[in-house]
């Protein structure tokens, strides 16, 4: 067996290439890896397994600067960037290159944009079906919003222009309402956007008691630029979360699957600051208009009691009268009553003397004597009977004077 020169053996190989790969083909991956260097663009791109994120096959690609130029001005540079992001699924026209010391490097020509938003809608979908199967799509909206929610928890990137028109709105609001917020900085967009999210809903989650709601919110963008907002982990994460959520992710026409999971999702993050002082409003006329039912049911309740009370004063006047016009009558009929009762008595009570005082002119000593009658009497003891007088003086009292005798 010959042995060949390694350079051969890399020319042979170079030249399999550029024979059986003359032209430009269009190849579908994902972006594993995203880098830029003196305005060229160097790209990992991987195939993983379809059940699992086991990689089966990796090359390497660069954009060069001038076919970057080129894109931008065929698909707009914005477009573009946003493309060219990790972890996005992309169809790319490649060529190959094979270089005898730097090996096979693939050259990006053009992208395919039909292709990386087919597959987020695709991806959205499936998020969508997957959290409406465990029914989290309405979890996090059937949480009771706060009547004065004034502390918030805010997840956004510490740069980003969205959090600043928030957080002026809430300054500038023009009834001087305080909000206390605290920041828990994550990215907003690319690959470490779900990573970081997730992690800080479950530290917001173990200080759920010192907040009233969690609000999530970035500068505007495209459908590429929230394709982290359509994942599964993020919009689970989202669901679960022990506080309302509001959303103001500055996305476009088309909803991502996050605006679905959360409480309420606002189009940008200044409409959920201005939701917010909405909200606030609502109360403190809810609570004015409180006020003013209970000074005017106060008053009218006042009032009621007022005629009550006068009305239960001549009530009682009216019974007090009736009730001494009555005890009068009463008075007068139980003195007519005491009156002739009295004098009934002592009618009755005269006639009762007037015959005790005949029964006692009858029984006078006088009386008996006038009949005929004497006493007898001896040492001063009347005598009753034969047997009581003695040898001695006996006195017989007679009407008209008294007879003294002797006894043997």
């Amino acid at each position: 067996m010959d042995t060949l020169p390694l350079s051969q053996l890399a020319a042979f190989i170079r030249r399999v290439f550029a024979l059986n790969l003359p032209e430009a083909v269009w190849v579908a991956a994902e972006l594993g890896q995203v880098s830029t260097s003196r305005g060229h663009t160097w790209l990992t791109l991987v195939e993983k397994e379809a059940e699992g994120d086991a990689i089966v096959a990796q090359l390497d690609a660069v954009v060069w600067a001038s076919g970057l130029k080129r894109m931008n001005k065929l698909h707009g540079p914005k477009l573009v960037r946003d493309l060219f992001q990790e972890g996005m699924s992309v169809r790319l026209q490649v060529t190959t290159s094979f270089h005898e010391r730097f090996g096979l490097k693939l050259i990006v020509e053009d992208i395919d944009p039909a292709h990386t938003i087919g597959s987020l809608e695709r991806r959205r979908r499936a998020t969508l079906e997957a959290l409406s199967g465990d029914g989290l799509l309405d979890r996090n909206a059937n949480l009771p919003l706060p009547l004065v929610p004034q502390r918030l928890a805010v997840i956004s990137s510490d740069t980003a222009a969205g959090l600043a028109d928030f957080q002026r709105q809430l300054d500038d609001n023009p009834y001087g309402y305080a909000f206390a917020t605290e920041l828990y900085p994550a990215a907003m967009q690319g690959g470490q956007t779900g990573e970081e999210v997730t992690a800080r809903l479950r530290q917001i989650a173990r200080r759920r008691h010192e907040y009233d709601l969690i609000v999530l919110v970035r500068g505007g963008g495209g459908k590429t630029d929230l394709a982290a907002f359509n994942e599964e982990a993020i919009c689970r994460a989202l669901a679960d979360a022990p506080l309302p959520v509001l959303a103001g992710i500055g996305h476009e026409i088309d909803d991502t699957v996050a605006d679905r999971v959360v409480h309420r999702s606002l189009k940008t993050p200044t409409a959920v600051a201005v939701y917010l002082i909405e909200q606030l409003l609502r109360a403190e006329s809810r609570a004015l208009h409180l006020g003013r039912s209970i000074t005017t049911t106060a008053g009218q309740l006042r009032a009621q009691q007022a005629t009550r009370l006068v009305r239960y004063a001549g009530e009682v006047d009216r019974a007090a009268a009736t009730s001494l016009q009555s005890a009068h009558l009463r008075a007068a009929a139980l003195l007519d009553e005491l009156q002739r009762t009295a004098q009934q008595s002592v009618a009755v009570t005269q006639q009762r003397l007037d015959h005790y005082g005949v029964l006692l002119d009858a029984l006078r000593p006088e009386t008996t004597l006038a009949r005929g009658y004497a006493l007898v009497s001896q040492h001063g003891k009347l005598v009753t009977g034969p047997d009581m007088i003695e040898t001695g003086v006996v006195t017989l009292r007679l009407r008209d004077g008294r007879i003294k005798l002797q006894k043997p």
